[in-house]
């Protein structure tokens, strides 16, 4: 029989990856919609309203931010180029220092579990590069709300969401699950005081 099980979002919440993702994503949606400087805020602030969507998500948002459409084969594009920009910078993307440490120790009490935007193959392996894998008994890529519903449809006792955007508070919260924000090192750490509480 499972233990309780802990979700954790990734980027954001156990890697540091805003700053580098943003402008990874501006560098994609200007290369395939062929913008320019001046379309940079809007961009970043659609990217920043949708953070911890699928990608897909905010692709459709983002275009119609700025009035435009998009299709299967520009979403496509979009999500190579958004891919291959954030590899780039993925050194410069560090993983919160009290990470280990709060996988490692709640590991000892609930089943962790890896969900992301990011697409599956893609989550995986970047969990696996930077040897963080190991700590979950899943991982899955590609949409939070999947799941989550997923795990309560199997019947597990999901205790705690554990993210930073408001997108991943409102899946916890569709699916009846206590959400837990972090906004950086401070508040992850901070985390196995309120586990433990």
């Amino acid at each position: 029989m499972s233990r309780p099980t802990v979700v954790f979002d990734y980027d954001g919440t156990l890697v540091d990856t805003f700053a580098a993702k943003r402008t990874a994503y501006w560098r994609a949606v200007a290369d395939v919609f062929r913008l320019g400087e001046a379309h940079r805020a809007l961009v970043e602030a659609s990217f920043t309203r949708t953070s911890g969507a699928s990608r897909f998500v905010q692709f459709a948002q983002t275009a119609e931010d700025l009035g435009r459409l998009i299709g299967d084969a520009e979403s496509k594009m979009l999500s190579e180029r958004f891919s291959a920009y954030s590899a780039e910078t993925a050194d410069v993307m560090p993983e919160f220092p009290s990470t280990r440490r709060v996988l490692e120790s709640l590991g000892g009490r609930y089943d962790l579990v890896l969900t992301s935007g990011l697409p599956h193959d893609s989550l995986l392996a970047d969990a696996e590069r930077r040897g963080l894998a190991g700590f979950f008994v899943e991982i899955e890529g590609g949409d939070k709300d999947r799941t989550l519903g997923r795990l309560r449809g199997q019947g597990r006792a999901v205790v705690l969401f554990v993210g930073d955007t408001p997108y991943d508070e409102s899946v916890a919260t569709a699916h009846s699950v206590p959400f837990y924000r972090v906004g950086g090192d401070a508040d992850l750490a901070r985390l196995l005081e309120v586990v433990h509480q």
